[in-house]
């Protein structure tokens, strides 16, 4: 019997450990994530999610829009009421009531009978439901950032694209009502995953490098988050100037595009498995605009090129989002930002561009002689400003890889050891310390160079470390180094 007993007890963990070890794969990291966002996706753009009303009925349209705006405005309230110190995922209590409550205003906006006769009921579920999305989106981007996540081009590709092509083609070919519940759900399982994820021990944020040090960082995100509004803008007033009824697929033809954006991603990802020299995100995003300048030809040039010029704005709408969560975690674990305001950024300027390219595109729909006037001109302004955009774009990503790869100098070093000395109060022993620290001397040297003695030496580094909450030499090295490393 008890040969039997550690037998099975032997089996059961080595069953566990298997399970352990297939769920740390880096790739499967970002499957909770991406359920979230095709949770997104399949509610606003598969047909029969509404079980009272069409989906492009102008209430649908107008809650979406609502939606939309809800979602830009709690990104960045959040990222701002936390500031530099505080941590949402904190509120432990956040980890259940936001997928939850997602899941049931989900259930009400899609199955409600009232939802529609009432559109005022469906526009405050809308802007619920963009204020619980932004929890959950914040809690992942902390969770990432915890873990260290390195946010690979063929990590993230692979597992957006096939959770956003397999959630999407389920609610497609699935019932009515059936489809509404499967969607619904998507959050619940996200929140798991969530939850799953962090028992894995990992609670300590990457340490924030000094104000004055992570202003160039700010500063590459805000000039990339620019370009990626106006490009948002550009690809979704493509997306809804184009009559869907004129589409062979009609209102079908939204659910087909998100499909294409999962293909895109895969495509994206494939090319940066097979390419020697790692292609990364800043390599690929240029690519995107090329092909949304593209679609803008296709629509310009003949109404039978309507539906791949569609397709085309739709999926690449759907991919911008991701890019961003992309461009923004490497500076995240790098420390230039809270993985709030990396998280927020990535988010809210989207969806802000995605919002108004739309809301641009009703107005014209609601005008049409103006429309037909000036639709074509409006489409070439918006070819030569995404044509501009890519200048700047591909700017960025020089400084970027120069902010999170190329090596510091010693004046740079030099220079963050002040500023560091400043934002964590250290007293003028322990800022000589770091310095020497920074330039490589052991216990033994700094304690000749001082005249002190090694134990007031380690006294010292053991204050620093508390001071800035950082664990060991390494680290601090790695922290003063800038976090520099190959991406």
């Amino acid at each position: 019997m008890t040969l039997q007993a550690e037998a099975s007890s032997e089996l059961k963990t080595g069953k566990a450990g298997a399970l352990t070890e297939f769920a740390d794969r880096p790739a499967l990291k970002y499957v909770g994530f991406a359920l979230l966002l095709a949770w997104h996706y399949a509610l606003w753009f598969v047909p029969h999610m509404f079980t009272q009303t069409a989906l492009l009925d102008e209430r649908v349209t107008t809650s979406w829009l609502v939606n939309l705006g809800a979602t830009v405005v709690f990104l960045l309230l959040i990222a701002f009421l936390l500031g530099r110190k505080r941590h949402l995922s904190s509120f432990r209590w956040l980890f259940v009531a936001a997928p939850g409550l997602t899941c049931v205003a989900t259930l009400a906006l899609c199955l409600l009978p009232q939802a529609f006769t009432v559109p005022g009921l469906a526009y405050a579920l809308a802007f619920f439901l963009g204020a619980t999305e932004s929890v959950m989106w914040i809690l992942w981007g902390e969770r990432y950032a915890c873990v260290k996540a390195n946010f690979s081009l063929r990590h993230i590709g692979t597992t957006f694209g096939l959770a956003l092509l397999v959630t999407i083609a389920l609610a497609w070919v699935l019932p009515t009502y059936v489809t509404t519940v499967f969607v619904s759900l998507l959050p619940i399982a996200s929140g798991a995953l969530l939850v799953a994820a962090r028992r894995d021990g990992a609670h300590c944020f990457p340490v924030l490098l000094p104000k004055s040090t992570a202003q160039g960082g700010l500063k590459n995100m805000v000039v990339v988050s620019a370009i990626t509004f106006l490009a948002s803008t550009a690809c979704y007033f493509l997306v809804a100037i184009i009559p869907w009824e004129v589409l062979p697929t009609k209102d079908l033809s939204f659910t087909l595009g998100i499909l294409g954006g999962a293909v895109i991603m895969l495509g994206i990802a494939g090319i940066s498995m097979l390419s020697k020299d790692k292609a990364s995100i800043f390599k690929m995003f240029p690519w995107l605009i090329v092909l949304l300048i593209a679609a803008f030809a296709l629509f310009l040039a003949d109404e039978v090129a309507f539906f791949p010029a569609f397709i085309m704005a739709t999926g690449i709408s759907s991919l911008l989002e991701i890019l961003l969560i992309m461009y923004f975690g490497i500076l995240t674990s790098k420390g230039y930002v809270t993985p709030a305001v990396a998280f927020a950024f990535s988010g809210a300027f989207v969806r802000a561009g995605i919002a108004v390219g739309n809301t641009w595109a009703v107005g014209y729909e609601h005008a049409p002689d103006l429309a037909l006037a000036i639709t074509p001109e409006t489409c070439l302004a918006f070819m030569c400003l995404l044509a501009v955009l890519l200048v700047p774009l591909v700017r960025q990503e020089f400084n970027i890889v120069a902010l999170t790869a190329a090596p510091p100098t010693k004046a740079e070093i030099d220079e963050i050891c002040s500023e560091v000395a400043k934002e964590f109060s250290l007293s003028g022993r322990e800022a000589e310390i770091l310095v020497l620290i920074a330039r490589g001397y052991t216990t033994n040297n700094m304690a000749e160079k001082l005249v002190i003695s090694p134990y007031t030496v380690n006294t010292h580094v053991r204050h620093i470390y508390e001071k800035m909450q950082i664990h060991k030499r390494s680290e601090l090295l790695n922290y003063l180094n800038m976090q520099r490393s190959d991406f």
